[in-house]
This record gives C-alpha cells, sequence and structure tokens, in this order.
C-alpha cells in the first residue's frame, strides 16, 4: 500500500463547533474524494448504545471509535471524526494506530460555550444538576494537536475548513 489515507480527529468541548466544521470538511472534501466517511460522535453513541459519560467510559468508546475508524482506514476509507475525547490516553492511543493521523483541535471559550449550550449542559453542571460534563466536573487534557482553530466566532467556516486541508496536504507530502 503506497498511499495511506487520513483519519482526521476534530475534538473539542460541547458546542465547540466540531461538528459543523466536520461536517463542512466532509462535504468539501466528498466533491473530490469517493473513499470518505464521518463519524460524529454523539451518532457513534446513538449506534453501540453507549450513554455513559463517566470519564472512563468516554475514554473506552473513543478506544471503540478508533478501531472502528481504523477498520475503515485499512480498507481504503479517509475517515473524519468529530467527539469530544479529550484525553491524553486517547490523543496517544490515536497516534499509535493511525499511520497518517492528523489531530485537531478545536476551540472555544467556556463563555461563549455557555451561551450555546442550547440543552443547559453547562449551565446544569454548574448548579450540580447534572455531572460527568467535559470542562466542568470532568477536566481535559489539552491536546498536542496538528492544528488549533478558534472557534470562539463561528463565522469563516469555510476558512476554518481550508485549513485543515492545508494541513492535509502538507502532511500528505511528508508521507511520500
Amino acid at each position: 500500500m503506497n498511499t495511506t489515507f487520513p483519519v482526521i480527529t476534530l475534538t473539542g468541548l460541547a458546542g465547540s463547533g466540531k461538528s459543523t466544521i466536520g461536517k463542512a470538511l466532509y462535504n468539501t472534501l466528498k466533491q473530490d474524494y469517493a473513499n470518505i466517511i464521518y463519524l460524529d460522535g454523539d451518532e457513534f453513541r446513538d449506534i453501540l448504545g453507549a450513554y455513559d459519560y463517566d470519564k472512563q467510559s468516554r475514554i473506552n468508546l473513543a478506544i471503540k471509535r478508533s478501531k472502528f475508524a481504523n477498520f475503515l482506514n485499512d480498507q481504503g476509507m479517509i475517515v473524519i471524526i468529530t467527539t469530544i475525547s479529550m484525553f491524553n490516553e486517547i490523543y496517544k492511543y490515536n497516534r499509535q494506530i493511525f499511520q497518517n493521523y492528523i489531530e485537531v483541535y478545536i476551540k472555544c471559550n467556556m463563555e461563549e460555550l455557555i451561551k450555546r449550550d442550547q440543552k443547559g449542559l453547562y449551565t446544569k453542571a454548574i448548579n450540580k444538576e447534572t455531572q460527568n460534563v467535559v470542562g466542568i466536573d470532568i477536566s481535559f487534557d489539552q491536546p498536542q494537536a496538528n492544528l488549533t482553530i478558534d472557534n470562539s466566532s463561528q463565522d469563516k467556516i469555510k476558512e476554518k475548513v481550508q485549513m485543515i486541508i492545508k494541513i492535509l496536504k502538507e502532511n500528505n507530502n511528508d508521507n511520500h
């Protein structure tokens, strides 16, 4: 196999814009590549019926998602993943199993996340009405990502997608 297709993970806190950017990236790349798949964190949870949100359950699910992405990638698929999974165990695991791995951190400040929070997840966690919310009562590890995108302002999605594509092209040139 002379070309390894990339696995691109967009990670960030709930409400940071991972899915919006991930879907836009998928739609852009889909124009040139038929062998592309998008794995959304919430949809993957639904498929597996995995509704535990404590830190260890999140790590276990993230490893399953990575194994599934690797399975698809081994069959020649470009895989885009959007997920919180902001733990060193997952960063390390992904770097070990994927040959062509790109990690993108979608960063957003907490004040903005709370403003965007339609379900009241952050407010409920801050008020101790719910638990197991990453960034509130579950600490997270800052990724040492290939690219960090500040998405505190949700505009310029096309420009943010182009930033990721630029990293993809640079990474692809390095793998040849």
